[in-house]
């Protein structure tokens, strides 16, 4: 079956209350049914590993204890999550940020904050197997 933004299971990771719900509020407004949120890595990946399959990831890089990019190489690592895809969502879109999502196995990088008229088509662009480079 063909992932879509309606049919995707999403696990958002963001430790923002505020940034988490208005993110949940955007997906489920657009059609999203599965859409979960998680404060820490540790909880998001006992989350995924309670459901058969999570087709996005969407990761807050800079949080309190566990960044984004120490939660994509428990992902990376994770025979059952490996191959999900893994966005992520930050407010530091210097060069030197993007480059270092890249090079840390990110699928997509998507800049904060973000922009509401624009955030599901994003995702429905990711989901379709599309890389996206978005810091604007």
């Amino acid at each position: 079956m063909k992932v879509t933004l309606e049919n995707a299971t999403i696990i958002v990771i963001e430790d923002d209350p505020n940034s988490y719900l208005a993110t949940l509020d955007l997906l489920k407004m657009e059609g999203a049914t599965s859409v979960h949120c998680c404060s820490s890595g540790n909880s998001a990946i006992a989350l995924a590993e309670s459901l058969p399959q999570i087709d996005l990831f969407l990761v807050d890089i800079y949080m309190p204890g566990e960044t984004g990019y120490d939660i994509i190489k428990r992902i990376r690592r994770h025979p059952q999550l490996a191959p999900s895809k893994v966005v992520a969502l930050t407010a530091s879109v210097m060069y030197d940020d993007i480059r270092r999502v890249k090079e840390a196995g990110f699928d997509s990088f998507i800049g904060k904050p973000i922009r509401p008229s624009r955030f599901a088509g994003q995702i429905r662009e990711i989901l379709s197997g599309e890389v996206l480079w978005e810091w604007r």
